[in-house]
């Protein structure tokens, strides 16, 4: 319903009945060639998916004998709006241009004008929240009941836009503690929802404010108020979350940053997925620091603080049931997300090395996109008296030359055929197979990119330079 007066794509449809929501969801199945998924045969809930809608089919909740008992029930005002059958075929008909005469477009919203003489069941005021743009809970007991909802108004703050009114974000304040019994997947949907949005940074800060973001990372505690050297100007928390809301706007324009954008764009695109997981890796990037904190000279430091963090955000990623793939991916980027700033220093001096850059890339694969995204909303993010003026151009300079250094030397060599294959180690220098073998196909192939080697020939004869007591190499 909400979605429908706000002009968004229906996805999904809920219909709830007095009775027998389950054989009424499987007709409609079995008639329309439709799948049927029994969800909570207990509850009376089930669902029936017809391409790319979504219907679900339930029963008056908690022995509710009414519409308008039912929908008290509910999380928030906005998602406790009715509509018989007729009335709501009728507004889809408006959405969809068939009856444009006296409907409120207002904000880019659809919302029920005087003509289309529907009868709106609502009877928490929904409709006058929804055109507010709040998001209101019904009663401080319907968020006690199932905690996710505590972090569902922060999904809806994200992907909506509306502002979380003052008592409820006082009732999550007290409620904050109980998130914790919220099965972790659960947690995990709404959690990525957000990463997902283009606001994840600002909702999240929202987040802290009520302690519902500590209370599902306790990790981040001993981030607040861990003072850090002169580069940065916030703590390690606080840096944290402005590095996500810097990830936010690089997301949504990576060529504010960098003059070489295209490729950027064209990564943000083709990994669209993996978007959210990116911002979990701005957000914890500095989880390590607390561990790592230490003095020299009368200087903070915060040496491995990137090992660290990837150990912490290992324990993260297994609590909040993240794939395998998310995971490796999350940790990587945290574990090396100070390389690029190390390769500044040789960029002074006319650097990298083609076997520095290499050496990057290897560990990264082809996600060093990412890997200068996150560096770079790293330096956005810091702002203290320390930090070099011209730090976000030099690091965007550097993605210049790893990308080039990629796309014109590396990517082709790797795509032609190898020089020499694993078999022809062997059986010239007279090895077993081992990780040696896969060490001295790896230096030739830094060989060849450095312009060492062009050929068979030349490689064979480099073998014989670099291993001349391997075994028989004639």
């Amino acid at each position: 319903m909400r979605d429908l007066f706000i002009g968004a794509r229906i996805r999904d449809i809920d219909l709830v009945l007095p009775e027998n929501a389950i054989s009424m969801a499987r007709r409609l199945a079995d008639e329309r060639g439709g799948a049927f998924v029994l969800l909570a045969e207990e509850e009376g809930v089930a669902r029936v998916i017809l391409g790319d809608l979504i219907m679900d089919f339930s029963q008056y909740r908690n022995g509710a004998t009414s519409i308008d008992h039912d929908l008290r029930q509910r999380d928030f005002t906005i998602n406790a709006m009715a509509l018989a059958p007729d009335d709501f075929l009728k507004l889809l008909g408006a959405k969809h241009g068939n009856l444009e005469k006296g409907m409120d477009t207002s904000r880019g919203k659809i919302l029920p004008g005087p003509a289309h003489s529907i009868n709106l069941i609502d009877p928490c005021h929904g409709l006058k929240d929804l055109k507010a743009g709040l998001i209101r809970a019904i009663s401080r007991d319907n968020l006690a009941s199932d905690p996710l909802r505590l972090l569902r108004a922060f999904r809806f703050k994200a992907e909506l836009g509306f502002m979380i009114e003052t008592e409820t974000l006082e009732y999550i304040r007290n409620l904050s503690p109980l998130i914790k019994k919220v099965a972790p997947e659960r947690a995990s949907y709404e959690l990525d929802l957000i990463m997902a949005s283009k606001q994840a940074g600002d909702v999240l800060k929202d987040m802290n404010a009520t302690g519902l973001l500590e209370a599902i990372l306790p990790e981040i505690r001993a981030m607040k108020g861990m003072d850090q050297p002169g580069f940065h100007h916030l703590d390690v928390l606080n840096h944290c979350l402005e590095t996500l809301c810097a990830m936010d706007s690089l997301i949504g324009d990576p060529c504010r940053k960098f003059r070489m954008c295209s490729p950027l764009r064209a990564w943000i695109k083709e990994n669209n997925r993996r978007i959210p997981a990116l911002k979990w890796a701005a957000l914890l990037h500095d989880l390590g620091k607390p561990m790592a904190r230490g003095e020299k000279a009368g200087r903070i430091t915060f040496y491995n603080h990137d090992r660290f963090g990837a150990d912490l955000a290992t324990g993260i990623a297994k609590r909040l049931r993240w794939t395998r793939k998310n995971t490796s991916f999350v940790t990587k980027l945290i574990r090396m997300h100070m390389r690029p700033f190390h390769l500044l220093n040789d960029l002074k001096r006319g650097g990298p090395t083609r076997h520095a850059m290499r050496r990057l890339l290897n560990d990264t694969g082809l996600d060093y996109p990412a890997l200068f995204l996150l560096a770079m909303a790293d330096s956005m993010a810091g702002c203290g008296p320390l930090k070099p003026a011209d730090l976000d151009e030099q690091l965007a300079i550097l993605w210049e030359k790893v990308h080039l250094f990629h796309e014109r030397l590396l990517k082709p060599v790797r795509k032609r055929p190898r020089l020499l294959t694993g078999h022809d180690v062997i059986r010239l220098l007279g090895l077993k197979p081992g990780p040696l073998v896969g060490k001295i196909l790896d230096m030739i192939e830094e060989a060849q990119v450095e312009g060492i080697i062009k050929d068979r020939t030349q490689a064979v004869a480099w073998l014989k330079t670099h291993f001349p007591d391997n075994g028989n190499i004639s």
